[in-house]
């Protein structure tokens, strides 16, 4: 009986180091796991604010016709909301113009 305790021990002790060895995998992978879920939040923040700006600058250059009457009514002293009422653009595309063409002038 003494030789079937001591397998039946060694093995419980055998069973008992390989949970600990799992549980210690199983929290290093969870870590790893959260960091690429941080990497992939930020990689999607990224993506979003690029294809924004996309379309910010698709927006101005649909409007860049209009540049010059929008920047000619704003230097007269109009606001941006009554350029916006007289050009029937929204007033969001005003200040991207004027943006774009405070950038335009700096180079």
């Amino acid at each position: 009986m003494q030789m079937m305790d001591i397998t039946v021990l060694s093995l419980l002790a055998l069973l008992v180091i390989i949970l600990l060895m799992l549980v210690s995998k199983n929290s290093k992978l969870a870590k790893e796991n959260k960091k690429l879920n941080e990497i992939l939040d930020v990689k999607n923040v990224t993506i979003s604010n690029y294809e924004a700006s996309r379309v910010a600058v698709k927006d101005v250059i649909e409007n860049f016709s209009s540049l010059d009457d929008v920047m000619e009514l704003i230097n007269s002293g109009e606001s941006k909301a009554s350029v916006s009422e007289k050009l029937g653009i929204p007033v969001s595309k005003i200040e991207l113009i004027i943006k774009f063409d405070k950038l335009k002038k700096r180079d």
